[in-house]
């Protein structure tokens, strides 16, 4: 394990590395100098004013404080939002899918760091343990398009960096043998956490026909972050770096033990990052990834024998830099992302597990030029935000290249209608570049045998949201979106003979709404209700894969000097508009209860129960979808210091 972990960390990873931490040396000599030095806090996403504006329909939810469960995933936390759901098989790689729009469509950001994992489920951004994770921001709306490619659907930007002090934690979960342990220290200058986790295989609810049935949902995982802040001769500088280490997770999948069982033997992870800003007038940042994972995939025959063994390993290097300029109310900005070395290699092994063949199926380099401007106008009560982004892709495989450029360009109408309402339109045009893995990679998945295709063109969309606020008191607000997507060239997956294709299709319409109530009651009760209803088709007037459920979710939150209880009730309707590599949908009741009990000024035991009506359902409609975990009781302490 130790030697697994040590091959990912080469020597320009430990460069970097050591420029995450250098600023903690440049602080004690400060201190030295000057004994008063301040340190300033500061943003770590784009300098893009509208993108961190709520008239853009962000959703910031706090970790564990606005969370009714113990979530595993980032998707746990952010499917509680309204028009958010999760998508894909199940298990610690759940994936997630915000109005309609999963896998390479939906941005996801670590701290600021772009992640792009070829996984063709989409990013589930799983090697963060929740545990670590201090809030993620979800951005919907057509704007999201001054993200690059890839956005197109929307950006999740997680954050580990404002956790509030230093502390020891534990959870338990019995049904699994879950056991987490983690710790973080805040210093002045160093914060730093750190956590291992691991938990053996879950199991489905049981019904009238059939017997509880064990989920292939068990992992071990291990990670640390690392982080320093300071100003330097007016300078602030952040740095940072994440390493996470992950063994034998396992594939959730209706698959599995008869016909295929997947996991995945390795999943490791380095980030690192250095920036530079001056009082938000700018900003400078450097930025790597490099991540190494591998799966591996049984086959069983009819008597649930080994029939052969396929492992594919996956690796690559991800740099970037990134910088950003306010010059009179105009945010401007330039960014380089360069994804090299990029390879999928692939193995099979006979039933007694010897070497049938091996063979390379991707050997790839990307690289990406941006430039970006935004400017907002205020005139009376309208306020416009208008920007344009310009990029330039080329992606190389051995012999073959394909290169496109891009201009998106968005415009946000805001009017103040009166004290207590608002509405917004926003329209945007916006891209998405196939990915590696849609265009190149051949060979087996835990899917099936998947096949890429090189004649794959972008996406193209055109986007348009339109909003509405309004506050009937200073406690209760309601808040509309409605949001319609024309998407050309739509990369579509298709099965033919167990096997899956991609290709473009003409065009796909996806139109929908969200209906949002908040009312805050009095100092202890908190609720909200949010509706959330979408439809996605083709020129054929065919459903497309990856629809979000007609759902009801509804929070209520209670709190006194000691005790919080956070419930999360969500009731999703029948779902039998479905695409081609989809299921049908019940019914369901999806209900989720955590209490805090705060024992003292520095201990907290927290109980959780997910899935407390002990359903047997499905996350999603996937074809290849496991069921959920059965009744789950979740137990955590936590000790602050």
């Amino acid at each position: 394990m130790l030697n697994s972990a040590m091959k990912i960390i080469s020597l320009p990873y430990m460069m970097a590395f050591f420029l995450s931490v250098l600023p903690t040396a440049i602080y004690a000599v400060e201190q030295s100098e000057e004994n008063s030095t301040e340190t300033i806090t500061i943003s770590y996403n784009k300098l893009i004013k509208s993108l961190n504006d709520s008239r853009t329909s962000d959703d910031v939810m706090s970790y564990p404080e606005q969370v009714a469960s113990a979530p595993h995933t980032v998707g746990d936390i952010i499917a509680q939002s309204t028009g958010v759901t999760l998508n894909g098989q199940g298990g610690l790689f759940q994936s997630y899918n915000i109005r309609g729009f999963s896998r390479a469509r939906i941005k996801t950001e670590v701290d600021g760091i772009p992640i792009i994992t070829d996984r063709r489920a989409g990013n589930s951004a799983s090697f963060i343990p929740t545990e670590l994770i201090s809030s993620v921001t979800i951005q919907k709306g057509p704007q999201s398009t001054l993200y690059g490619s890839g956005a197109m659907g929307g950006v999740v930007s997680i954050s580990t960096q404002t956790l509030a002090q230093s502390a020891l934690g534990v959870t338990l979960q019995p049904q699994d043998n879950a056991q987490h342990i983690w710790a973080r220290f805040n210093g002045d200058a160093v914060n730093a956490s750190i956590i291992h986790r691991q938990a053996d295989n879950a199991k489905s609810a049981s019904d009238d026909s059939t017997p509880s049935n064990k989920l292939n949902s068990q992992y071990q995982q291990k990670a640390a972050t690392i982080s320093t802040e300071i100003t330097w001769k007016s300078i602030d500088i952040f740095a940072s770096a994440i390493v996470s280490q992950g063994d034998d997770i396992g594939k959730s999948s209706r698959t599995y033990p008869n016909e295929r069982i997947s996991n995945y033997p390795q999943d490791d992870h380095l980030l690192s990052q250095i920036e530079f800003s001056s009082s938000g007038h700018w900003q400078l940042k450097l930025y790597q990834h490099q991540q190494h994972w591998q799966t591996n995939i049984l086959r069983l025959d009819d008597q649930q024998e080994i029939s052969r063994r396929n492992l594919t390993d996956y690796q690559s290097n991800t740099y970037g830099a990134y910088g950003a300029w306010l010059v009179n109310n105009t945010t401007i900005g330039v960014e380089w992302f360069g994804r090299h070395n990029i390879t999928i290699d692939e193995s099979e092994f006979t039933a007694s597990n010897a070497l049938a063949w091996g063979k390379s199926l991707v050997n790839a380099d990307e690289n990406t030029y941006s430039a970006y401007a935004l400017h907002d106008w205020t005139i009376d009560k309208l306020t416009i935000a208008a920007g344009a982004r310009y990029d330039k892709i080329r992606l190389a495989q051995q012999q073959i290249t394909k290169s496109d450029k891009f201009l998106s360009l968005s415009t946000d109408f805001f009017y103040q209608i009166s004290t207590d309402s608002s509405a917004s339109l926003q329209i945007a045009n916006a891209f998405r570049f196939p990915s590696v893995s849609e265009l190149f990679f051949s060979g087996e998945t835990p899917r099936g045998n998947t096949q890429g295709n090189p004649e794959l063109t972008p996406e193209q969309s055109i986007g348009l949201q339109l909003s509405f606020n309004h506050h009937f008191s200073d406690n209760f607000s309601t808040t509309l979106n409605a949001y319609h997507y024309k998407i050309d060239d739509y990369i579509e997956r298709y099965t033919l003979d167990n096997t899956r294709y991609y290709r473009n299709s003409p065009s796909v319409t996806i139109k929908g709404f969200e209906l949002i109530n908040h009312w805050a009651i009095n100092q202890q009760w908190q609720t909200s209700i949010g509706l959330q209803w979408q439809q996605a088709r083709d020129v054929n007037n065919n459903t497309v894969d990856d629809g979000i459920p007609k759902a009801l979710k509804w929070s209520l939150n209670w709190q006194n000097e000691q005790f919080t209880i956070r419930q999360q009730l969500t009731y999703q309707f029948k779902d039998s508009d479905i695409g081609s590599s989809e299921q049908v949908q019940a019914s369901e009741i999806i209900w989720q209860v955590t209490g805090d009990y705060q024992v003292n000024d520095h201990v907290t035991l927290t109980l959780s129960i997910l899935n407390a009506t002990d359903n047997r359902y499905k996350a999603s409609s996937d074809e290849d979808a496991a069921f959920q975990p059965e009744r789950t009781v979740n137990i955590s302490g936590l000790w602050r210091f």
